[in-house]
């Protein structure tokens, strides 16, 4: 599964994983950034997920949702990304590195108008 596939949530899969929300759902995974550590620092990665509502703050992995191995698949159905899905997440990618952009141009700003 990558960013841009969709997954349509079966009944096996939301009864299995307390989820009745998503039963029948069609949700496209895309680009989410998750906090890992490898024992000596902390880093963000990308991994492919889900905001299951726009107001979620958290999102969900592939891995939260299907479990490390992808193993908790179970009756969902994966429907691979079109070209016009790679469009919207490279949309998406574009917008938020220009927010982050903003914020660090923002930041050399603010730090640069201190008096020492």
């Amino acid at each position: 599964m990558k960013n841009g596939d969709k997954v349509k949530f079966g009944e096996d899969f939301c009864e299995r994983t307390g989820r009745p929300y998503l039963l029948g759902k069609t949700i496209m995974l895309t680009p989410q950034f998750f906090e890992e550590d490898n024992g000596l620092y902390t880093y963000m990665s990308e991994c492919p997920g889900i905001l299951i509502t726009e107001a979620d703050d958290e999102p969900e992995s592939i891995y939260h949702l299907f479990g490390n191995d992808l193993k908790c698949i179970y009756d969902c159905e994966i429907i691979k990304a079109t070209g016009e899905d790679i469009a919207e997440i490279n949309r998406q990618r574009e917008k938020y590195e220009n927010a982050r952009n903003k914020e660090y141009e923002d930041m050399v700003e603010f730090y640069s108008n201190l008096d020492d």
